[in-house]
């Protein structure tokens, strides 16, 4: 079981935390076929397959873990099937939530990032929280209210699925989307200043994931923010981690399809409702 640190604790407690969902959380529903989404490494190395040939640049792509790079050209390789293939991957399945989506739910922070194309996590926190959390997408004008306002978000920095067009998926996505709605990435990085980040399911090889807490560590030389990572990770790795992420690295077992995570979210929140238990008794909010 993760061992959770009491300053991620008092931060999910007083609601300065972020939860950063990758497609490790997602990859946890299923459909009623017992079919799961892919991860994105997974969803490129199908839809390069169902080109019927390998082609070199793609390969070699995928092999580096350049995954813009590799959706680039799969993208334009796939020309005007693209769209269904996103969409037969992530959204027409109709995949149901899981006992983690439940828990981090249950976490009841203000903000959660889901870096995923599905809206898994989403429709889920719509129907449990009665429709009163708000969705924010990287292109939206109003996303100043994520750090200002007092309500529940649910921000989503590379778009969702049932709208491809502004789905940020590929190289020249991304790049468009940096430039032209940099305000939502200045809001993003706002965030690792002000809250501690709880990063989830989460690859390191993400571009968010690199260019954000890179930027962020080497400005200012700390290390506030967790990821929770499967073994085996040695300890080598867990300080360069450190070192270039500014992320404290959480380790846990991944046997049964990563059941400890799950567990050990169950009992984060059973750690953090007392906690907010004892902040209300001693009114120290």
């Amino acid at each position: 079981m993760i061992k959770w640190p009491t300053s991620l604790v008092q931060s999910i407690a007083r609601r300065r935390a972020v939860i950063l969902i990758g497609s490790g959380v997602s990859a946890n529903a299923v459909t009623d076929a017992g079919a799961h989404p892919p991860t994105w490494g997974a969803f490129l190395d199908e839809a390069h397959g169902k080109l019927g040939k390998k082609l070199k640049h793609i390969t070699t792509a995928l092999k580096r873990y350049n995954y813009l790079e590799a959706c680039e050209y799969l993208k334009q390789a796939h020309g005007a099937g693209w769209g269904d293939l996103i969409r037969g991957s992530f959204l027409t399945p109709n995949y149901k939530p899981a006992d983690i989506h439940r828990a981090i739910f249950d976490l009841d922070c203000r903000i959660v990032a889901s870096l995923n194309f599905d809206k898994v996590y989403e429709s889920y926190a719509m129907l449990a929280s009665e429709g009163t959390i708000i969705i924010k997408n990287y292109y939206d004008d109003d996303v100043r209210q994520v750090v200002a306002g007092a309500d529940r978000y649910i921000m989503k920095p590379h778009g969702s699925v049932d709208t491809l067009s502004k789905m940020i998926f590929t190289l020249e996505d991304y790049g468009r989307a940096r430039t032209i709605y940099s305000t939502f990435y200045e809001i993003f990085t706002s965030l690792l200043h002000t809250h501690t980040f709880l990063c989830i399911g989460c690859g390191l090889s993400d571009p968010d994931m690199q260019l954000i807490f890179e930027d962020y560590r080497y400005k200012l030389s700390e290390s506030p923010h967790f990821i929770t990572l499967p073994t085996p990770v040695s300890d080598a790795e867990c300080s360069l981690i450190q070192k270039t992420r500014g992320l404290n690295v959480l380790t846990y077992s991944p046997r049964d399809n990563h059941k400890e995570l799950t567990e050990s979210l169950v009992t984060l929140g059973a750690q953090v409702a007392m906690k907010r238990d004892e902040i209300a008794d001693l009114r120290s909010w």
